[in-house]
């Protein structure tokens, strides 16, 4: 796969021609496989370079499935999101409001570091949408908002 970016300014709704059931996207993501033998078993057609990492993504009917590989391609971790919500249901989010705000719009958005029980987790929230971006929320020590990204599935 090195060397084989897909389009990063192509939609996962315009790049994949395979939509996959829910129990199909949690067996992906549940698989001990690297870059190269996971695409053998399920094409990849979504793939985007995130830091020194590479997101793969599959799409289904209302969730995608999530994996992350390192520079090595060996897999990082899996996870499935349900697609609930769109990209405009996150216009309303200004710098400077709290975390209570965001959770109201996607209570079931990824806000890992409410959990990790470790203070150098990095304060993000991510959340995955139907018309198929990433939203990426930063947090202040205090739990408001610092930054919010928008970036393609």
């Amino acid at each position: 796969m090195k060397g084989k970016m897909y389009s990063p300014d192509r939609n996962i709704t315009d790049l994949v021609s395979k939509t996959y059931s829910n129990s199909q996207l949690l067996t992906i993501t549940q698989l001990d496989v690297t870059m190269d033998e996971l695409n053998k078993q399920y094409p990849i057609e979504c793939l985007r370079k995130v830091g020194n990492a590479c997101r793969v993504s599959y799409l289904g009917n209302d969730s995608v499935a999530v994996i992350f590989f390192d520079s090595n391609e060996n897999k990082i971790l899996g996870r499935v999101y349900n697609l609930n919500l769109t990209k405009a249901d996150f216009n309303e989010l200004a710098i400077g409001q709290s975390l209570e705000s965001v959770q109201k719009i996607d209570p079931h958005g990824e806000y890992l570091f409410l959990y990790t029980g470790s203070n150098d987790a990095p304060k993000i929230s991510t959340h995955y949408t139907k018309d198929g971006y990433c939203i990426t929320v930063e947090y202040s020590e205090e739990n408001t908002i610092l930054s919010i990204s928008t970036n393609l599935i």
